[in-house]
């Protein structure tokens, strides 16, 4: 399937092309393809003139039957619906390869946003700037205005849509005011978290993760000197304490940038995602008591439930 992912309008031309793979491929089911198949339909009928029909042809016509034939032959499997660059509705011919650009103003536009959107899952790094397209195009760059379009309209009840790649991509943009600096929230006193890991790290070091717990991005990784357990056990605990504001997913990508630790016979060693991720996000989970780096205030939570 050919995407285009540096064109940030919403091209109807680009969601045919792009569902047209989708449903091919079985990677949408046949009642979602209906959905958006017919939408598709109606929005070329109420905004494109029919390439022919029945003020051209008599119905007994054999160009025109034979047409009308292979599309009511199509309608009982989408499949075979979406194959066809052509549709038929009252007696009109309409065609599939018109540009027909969707904004605003245009109803369901809530419906074309998600499916636009949806075609970055393949290119997550693009998100970004499809984003921050549409806040200066179709909204006027009101950034509370399109927070609120997205956290209400898209983000809300789009499972089925969107990938949650993507949802916590959007997610993460939102809290970063659509820039996408790598960077960790935390709301809590940064000099008593940087007191307690300062003796796990090098003196030449202190600098650049002062940087990183006030919300900075820095150039090279700094090694954490101990168990790599014990540093995300640390963001996991403030996490589950609720001070840190952001997606489980943001915080697993930025130790995995900014930080390596002690491995076996204290070589440097990079964090791996998967552990992290485990780690941070399992159900229950604990370290022994005498691994742990305890905060001041921060009550120890070993169950994500509570």
């Amino acid at each position: 399937m050919e995407i285009k992912y540096t064109d940030y309008e919403i091209n109807l031309k680009d969601i045919i092309d792009y569902e047209r793979s989708m449903i091919i491929l079985g990677k949408t089911s046949d009642r979602l393809g209906v959905k958006i198949l017919n939408k598709i339909d109606a929005v070329i009928f109420d905004n494109r003139e029919p390439v022919f029909g029945l003020k051209d042809y008599k119905p007994n016509d054999k160009y025109y039957r034979d047409y009308k034939k292979v599309y009511e032959e199509a309608l009982s499997d989408v499949v075979e619906r979406f194959k066809l660059n052509f549709f038929f509705v009252n007696g009109d011919c309409f065609e599939y390869g018109e540009n027909i650009i969707i904004n605003k103003p245009f109803k369901d536009f809530c419906f074309w946003f998600v499916l636009k959107l949806r075609q970055y899952e393949f290119r997550l790094s693009k998100i970004k700037s499809f984003l921050n397209f549409q806040l200066e195009t179709n909204f006027n760059n009101d950034k509370n205005e399109f927070v609120d379009f997205l956290k209400s309209k898209i983000l809300k009840n789009q499972n089925e849509l969107l990938k949650n790649e993507i949802i916590d991509t959007v997610n993460q943009l939102i809290e970063n005011n659509f820039d996408d600096k790598l960077i960790l929230k935390i709301k809590y006193d940064k000099s008593i978290l940087f007191n307690a890991l300062k003796e796990y790290f090098d003196s030449k070091d202190y600098n650049e993760l002062n940087q990183l717990l006030n919300e900075e991005e820095i150039q090279d990784k700094i090694c954490f000197r101990s168990n790599a357990n014990q540093f995300v056990m640390l963001l996991r605990q403030l996490h589950l304490n609720q001070k840190i504001i952001g997606q489980w997913v943001n915080t697993e990508k930025w130790i995995c940038k900014y930080f390596t630790y002690f491995g076996q016979n204290k070589k440097n060693s990079h964090f791996d995602p998967d552990n992290v991720h485990k780690i941070l996000t399992k159900y229950s989970y604990d370290i022994p008591k005498s691994k742990r780096i305890d905060l001041p205030d921060l009550k120890y939570i070993k169950d994500k439930s509570k």
